[in-house]
């Protein structure tokens, strides 16, 4: 197992690195709106809905309709 971890590393290659940058900008220019771009990057930072709901002052409810929509234009998207 330690001979794994060592080979495989915990940083991703630059070129790795460079493919998720640039998917990650892809993901938020597909989003045209302000607040569903801070909504879908604390997602992804790890918040959870209840703690975005109080970094916006608004409801839960009103997060999880935001995630759903970003969900749909990045399906709709190809993503």
């Amino acid at each position: 197992d330690d001979v794994l971890a060592r080979a495989v590393g915990s940083e991703p290659t630059p070129e790795a690195a460079a493919v998720m940058a640039e998917e990650y900008r892809r993901l938020l220019d597909a989003l045209d709106d302000e607040t569903l771009k801070k909504v879908a990057v604390w997602r992804m930072e790890g918040y959870t809905e209840d703690a975005i709901a109080a970094r916006l002052g608004c409801a839960r409810r009103t997060v999880a309709r935001q995630l759903a929509l970003i969900r749909t234009i990045w399906r709709d998207a190809g993503f």
